[in-house]
């Protein structure tokens, strides 16, 4: 009878001792999952400030040997951007929509597009797209670019595809100006992707509500 008990008592403190490492391993696995998601989540451009977001467009820049200036607000139709020329194609800009302190949306805009530039906003696209995630390399972002490129249609110069980690990445052609946008955003709204078609980065004097200060300024 005794041998009996201490058999139970055993089997009893064998299952507890299980349990717990069972427990605590399950534990282990989750704070694991939550530090992992923390730090992807900081790649991603619309988590970050807009501090965060122009110094990684200033690093990958340089990385990319893509010249860029300095990032300045833009004020139209109630709304904010930050834009900045790139040096090494006249009529190009990098642009970022923002709400509160999130940025929305990151763009390319190059105003014409043709055979003689396509190298050179190849190369500006990967940058932007390493932009809105630090995690992709450079060869994921030129197959991410190239996926895009073959969904276009002969007649609809428009194509987007989300991507694994949740970005919506697209490009957008005006047929009659042959005007380039390729932008990354968060949601699937196509507001903000209409609202830079209609920004004229180069005429300061445009008819239109806007105020250009630089950002060191703030």
């Amino acid at each position: 009878m005794l041998n009996k008990s201490r058999v139970v008592i055993l089997l009893f403190l064998f299952v507890f001792m299980v349990g717990c490492g069972k427990k605590e391993n399950e534990e282990k696995k989750k704070n694991s999952e939550n530090v992992q998601n923390k730090t992807t989540k900081e790649n991603i451009f619309s988590n970050n400030s807009i501090e965060k977001i122009i110094e990684t467009f200033s690093t990958k820049s340089k990385d990319n040997k893509i010249s860029i200036g300095d990032f300045e607000k833009l004020v139209y139709e109630n709304k904010n951007y930050y834009y900045a020329k790139i040096h090494s194609k006249g009529d190009a800009v990098y642009a970022l929509d923002y709400s509160g302190i999130s940025a929305t949306s990151i763009f390319l805009k190059v105003g014409k597009v043709d055979g003689a530039n396509l190298a050179i906003i190849e190369n500006m696209v990967i940058n932007l797209i390493q932009v809105s995630d630090e995690n992709i390399k450079e060869s994921e972002a030129r197959l991410i670019y190239t996926k895009i490129l073959a969904a276009l249609g002969d007649k609809e110069l428009s194509s987007l595809l989300t991507y694994t980690n949740g970005i919506t990445y697209g490009i957008r052609i005006d047929s009659v100006t042959s005007e380039f946008i390729f932008y990354a955003r968060e949601s699937e709204t196509e507001n903000a992707v209409t609202s830079i078609q209609n920004l004229n980065f180069k005429n300061k004097d445009e008819k239109v509500n806007k105020v250009a200060v630089n950002l060191k300024q703030k």
